[in-house]
């Protein structure tokens, strides 16, 4: 089954000083970062990591928007097995929540029963709430949008929520929600209210253009702010764009401009109070331009699954949040927000969940994004990070050959350059090889030791190829009789010179010692790697490697990937690296992808 994610959102506070509209006094803004050395306030951008489970797409409404409503037949309730697997990828990758959604009311469609039946629950409610269970056991916070409930089903189910949520959508009657129970506004209000009344953390929204008015989208931004004067419960609203799908009755509906995202985050701004989030779904607008408007928030981020509800908007991977929010300090949150924890909002069997995610987002850092990374690589960003002593490394999607002439993007391949470095990294030292990894925070980012780089490419190689051919008389494929090592000198203007021992003294680029101590590391690195990869069927050709140093120890640095490492299948000759986009021997991904599974056989790609 194909994967997802989803959103949410944190909000603007008052001016330091100055009070809102409601007469709050807003004291120190909580959406403002000092950036570290700049001396510079950064306002907040959060967002969250999570996994999206639709558990059925059945529905009783039938929205003339919509395409996530299917009938009832084979596969319209994801199974407890599939539901344990996407957890399992989720946790694995670092997710902090667990969205559950599914159509509203189920059990109201014709034949929808028995397919729940067959898992052994007898309504959809416990069936969520059974899985919500199973999230919290892998240290997934439950975060459940379930359409219309009652106060009791609201309260059965934040036993096992740390926040609930659902979309007033509009207060308007309009044509799209014409045979939908569910969406009448004064229910969706309603539910909103009992949600208060209960002290649930909720989530709510508009979706634009679906045929309401401005005056309409002001009225429910004021429906909102009123409910929350009241309970104080809404800690983030979403902005959401409706996006027409082709065989829907609103297929050629024009849908919202860009200009009516921009106005109606300006018009939450103003009528909301300030401890909303205000929320954009990063993959439906173009977000660069609607961020500046008065968002602070960009929802859930999944490095596991995909919007099922706009499956033809890919989400955003960390790196380009990161390009989004430049000038912003981008920050990880839960899906109950801080002051909810505060107040000590949620059940008490959630208290131990929300220790752990707190501690580990808390581990993973605020990242401060400057207008411009420290620099730009071919395939990667390194930016500074709050500790002085660390540094942001963000593995692109860009692929380059042949010093920058060849030029693509590929969707995925900087997780999984992230994931084949993360795993070596680990390797080696516990081989007590020292590399400058510290963690991951996301699954193409690495946190990462500063180090001052030594200015030298270290290659080890093992078999004839590449450069080594067309330098030198020796064919392809020839073993060499030992690992030879060689260095060339980091400089793109000069083309990359090889260098020798001597001149590496001499232009004290290192020392003797220095230098036999890097070559030293550079083959226990092959030891190790060679090894390894012999046992998964594969030959290591060669290698490059960089090192730098913190402290006055030399460590492992750069990366350790598919893009910096030549690999052949032993028995095919097949290529697993840069040289299937080289020379257009295949897909590089699908050849990234082989060698992941070979090395890490559990991996979720």
């Amino acid at each position: 089954m194909t994967t997802g994610i989803r959103i949410f959102k944190t909000n603007i506070a008052a001016e330091d000083g100055k009070r809102d509209r409601h007469g709050l006094s807003g004291s120190k803004p909580p959406y403002v970062s000092h950036a570290h050395n700049t001396g510079i306030m950064l306002p907040v951008i959060t967002y969250s990591r999570n996994v999206f489970l639709p558990l059925t797409f059945v529905c009783r409404n039938a929205c003339g928007y919509c395409i996530f409503r299917r009938p009832p037949g084979e596969g319209c309730v994801l199974s407890p097995d599939e539901v344990m697997r996407i957890l399992r990828c989720g946790a694995g990758a670092g997710c902090t929540e667990a969205l559950f959604t599914f159509g509203e009311h189920p059990e109201e469609v014709a034949g929808f029963m028995p397919w729940l039946e067959d898992f052994g629950y007898s309504s959809i409610l416990e069936y969520c709430y059974a899985m919500a269970e199973e999230a919290l056991a892998m240290g997934l916070l439950p975060h459940t949008n379930a359409g219309i409930m009652n106060a009791d089903e609201m309260r059965y189910l934040s036993e096992v929520n740390a926040s609930m949520g659902l979309m007033l959508e509009t207060t308007a009657d309009i044509p799209a929600h014409r045979n939908c129970p569910g969406k009448e506004p004064a229910r969706r209000i309603a539910m909103i209210e009992d949600a208060g009344r209960l002290k649930i953390p909720f989530t709510t929204g508009l979706l634009l253009g679906i045929g309401e008015t401005s005056s309409d989208r002001r009225e429910s931004l004021e429906v909102i702010a009123g409910l929350h004067r009241r309970y104080g419960h809404i800690q983030e609203i979403i902005i959401q764009n409706f996006c027409p799908k082709p065989g829907t009755d609103m297929s050629a509906f024009p849908g919202a401009t860009l200009q009516d995202i921009q106005e109606t985050v300006r018009m939450a701004k103003e009528i909301l109070s300030p401890d909303i989030a205000i929320q954009i779904p990063p993959n439906l607008a173009d977000a660069a331009k609607v961020i500046p408007c008065g968002v602070t928030d960009l929802g859930g981020i999944s490095p596991v699954t995909i919007d099922y509800v706009n499956p033809e908007h890919p989400w955003p991977a960390l790196d380009e949040l990161r390009v989004l929010t430049k000038g912003y300090t981008l920050k990880e949150r839960l899906c109950i927000h801080p002051e909810y924890i505060r107040r000590g909002w949620f059940h008490p069997r959630l208290r131990d969940c929300i220790k752990n995610l707190e501690n580990a987002v808390h581990m993973r850092g605020t990242f401060v994004i400057p207008a411009k990374p420290l620099y730009e690589g071919k395939a990667k960003s390194v930016y500074s990070s709050e500790k002085p002593d660390e540094l942001i490394v963000v593995f692109r999607n860009d692929m380059t050959a042949f010093n920058g002439v060849k030029h693509d993007k590929f969707t995925g391949k900087g997780k999984l350059n992230a994931t084949a470095s993360e795993f070596f990294m680990k390797m080696l030292e516990a081989e007590g090889i020292p590399t400058h990894f510290i963690r991951m925070s996301a699954p193409d980012t690495m946190i990462v030791r500063r180090l001052e780089m030594i200015p030298l490419e270290v290659i080890v190689r093992n078999v004839a190829a590449g450069s080594m051919t067309k330098k030198y008389p020796v064919a392809e494929g020839t073993v060499l009789d030992w690992p030879v090592v060689t260095m060339d000198y980091k400089d793109d203007e000069r083309g990359d010179p090889m260098i020798n021992d001597d001149l590496i003294q001499v232009f004290h680029i290192l020392t003797a010692e220095e230098l036999i101590q890097v070559k030293k590391m550079a083959m226990d690195v092959n030891r190790v790697l060679s090894r390894f990869f012999d046992e998964c069927g594969i030959r290591l050709v060669d290698f490059k490697l960089e090192f730098g140093k913190a402290a006055g120890t030399i460590y492992l640095g750069d990366e350790i990937s598919m893009d910096s490492m030549r690999l052949w299948d032993k028995v095919t000759g097949e290529s697993f690296d840069k040289d299937v986009y080289r020379f257009d021997k295949g897909d590089v991904i699908t050849a990234y992808r082989n060698v992941l599974k070979r090395i890490i056989p559990d991996v979720e790609m």
